[in-house]
């Protein structure tokens, strides 16, 4: 049985950004990742959030990169799914 898509409203701000987004596969399934630059921005981030307070460009930034995270793990998540349902 398949499972129908969830509907997607908007895309987070973040996503769009050019190289934000790298895919990889996973047993043979694509995995949609943070690019590492975006991995490398965001633990900067994290980095400094830990030692002192961020701007509120910076907070915004730190909170684009989770809602990004948030997505593709719900890209992630249907993708392996469909797999998994198709293999049955």
């Amino acid at each position: 049985m398949i499972l129908p898509l969830p509907k997607l409203n908007t895309l987070p701000t973040a996503l769009p950004m050019d190289g934000a987004v790298r895919i990889e596969l996973e047993e043979g399934i694509p995995i949609f990742r943070a690019s590492q630059e975006a991995q490398n921005r965001i633990e900067e981030l994290l980095n400094k959030q830990n030692l002192m307070a961020l701007s509120v460009d910076e907070e915004r930034e730190l909170d684009s990169y989770e809602e990004m995270d948030d997505y593709l793990s719900l890209v992630n998540r249907t993708m392996r799914n469909l797999f998994r349902q198709e293999n049955q």
